[in-house]
């Protein structure tokens, strides 16, 4: 039974969604996992339910007629996606409760964008073009989409579940292929990058692998037949951007790619890819290693980066308390406080997050804003990949 794809706590506020269909204006009672709760004292831990809570309401306002959240239209469905994800976080559910219509017509949106070879973007694809392109942004999208869509399948019925069945068993299909083709050098076998489709050559990164790596993990978690060798090839990958050199862990220890990747290519270092890369690992049950130990003891020896200390500011963020979350321990106790505290104070008037800084700008203020509510509410326990 697909039932198993659901989090017992969902179900539990399935059953009572019909109280908050009534009143409207509802929202869940939700309290963090007991192990997580301890990281903030009960009239914190409200703050940031309030902060959440406004976040949501801010993104239900910017719902399109067709389905879609605000973004430009190269990063659709990734966007959407991501503003599903994070009503999910907080408990909501697809057809059920204040926002339930809202969230079904947002995976409609997103399954109206897949294409017949089985990848999900917006835009048709072409080769070249402005900055970012569809050949840089497709295997984002598609990655993205899919784990949405492997974290809602459990949640839905009838014909909706029907055609998320079929939508996601052809886009493992397309996500296997990319991550079988030669690669231009060994060291980046069994990753995923951007690049257009046909490209005759192609290329792995931590960024593109570690969303591709969710999103198997997703469709596996849902029942869908994954094999151990998809997960085994990408996390190899992973691991060979485990950064050695003690000069370089100033930035993180993941890299962007393998040091030894060829062209020359900077490894590049960052907190972004370091927290992907530990939350790609343990997700995918290499958790005691002594990877994860140096990640965990990096993290615990300085203080979370501000906003204005880091050019990724929300992807890391997001990454990183959805890794630390794992973690557990004292290292959530330290971590995540620092991270509620930047989210907090970011937070615009109107319930929304400002745009972020470099690339983060591109994607406006529904990006920012999915993010940072995901970056609120790993201690809920609600996605069901990241459950502990």
């Amino acid at each position: 039974m697909r039932i198993s794809a659901m989090p017992l706590l969902c179900l539990t506020m399935l059953a009572s969604a019909s109280v908050g269909d009534a009143q409207d204006t509802a929202q869940p009672t939700i309290a963090p996992m007991s192990d997580l709760s301890s990281a903030l004292p009960a009239n914190e831990w409200s703050r940031v339910e309030a902060s959440v809570d406004a976040g949501l309401r801010w993104l239900a306002s910017q719902q399109g007629p067709d389905g879609r959240f605000p973004s430009e239209p190269v990063a659709q469905p990734a966007i959407t996606s991501f503003a599903v994800m994070a009503f999910l976080s907080r408990g909501h559910v697809p057809d059920h409760g204040r926002y339930g219509k809202q969230i079904s017509k947002a995976i409609d949106f997103v399954l109206a964008t897949q294409k017949r070879r089985g990848y999900f973007c917006l835009l048709p694809l072409t080769p070249g073009g402005g900055n970012p392109n569809t050949g840089q942004t497709v295997h984002y999208n598609h990655a993205i989409a899919g784990l949405m869509l492997g974290e809602v399948y459990g949640m839905t019925t009838g014909a909706r579940s029907r055609k998320i069945e079929e939508a996601l068993a052809t886009a493992l299909l397309y996500a296997r292929e990319v991550q079988t083709r030669t690669k231009v050098h060994p060291s980046l076998h069994g990753g995923f990058r951007y690049g257009y489709p046909d490209s005759p050559t192609a290329s792995s990164d931590m960024s593109v692998t570690g969303w591709s790596l969710m999103f198997l993990r997703s469709a596996r978690n849902a029942e869908f037949q994954v094999s151990k060798d998809y997960f085994d090839e990408g996390l190899d990958f992973v691991e060979r951007c485990f950064v050695t050199d003690p000069d370089r862990r100033e930035k993180g220890v993941f890299s962007y790619v393998p040091t030894n990747s060829p062209g020359g290519e900077r490894p590049n270092v960052t907190l972004a890819n370091t927290a992907s890369a530990m939350l790609t690992l343990i997700l995918g049950g290499r958790h005691d290693t002594d990877m994860i130990r140096a990640g965990t003891a990096w993290f615990e020896s300085r203080d979370y980066p501000r906003p204005w200390q880091n050019g990724f500011f929300y992807l890391a963020s997001y990454y990183s308390s959805q890794a630390i979350a794992q973690v557990g321990g004292d290292t959530w106790k330290q971590i995540y406080p620092q991270i509620a505290r930047n989210m907090i104070e970011e937070q615009s008037d109107d319930g929304s997050w400002p745009l972020g800084t470099g690339h983060e700008r591109n994607y406006g203020a529904t990006y920012t804003t999915s993010l940072a509510i995901l970056a609120l509410t790993p201690a809920y326990q609600l996605l069901p990949i990241y459950q502990r």
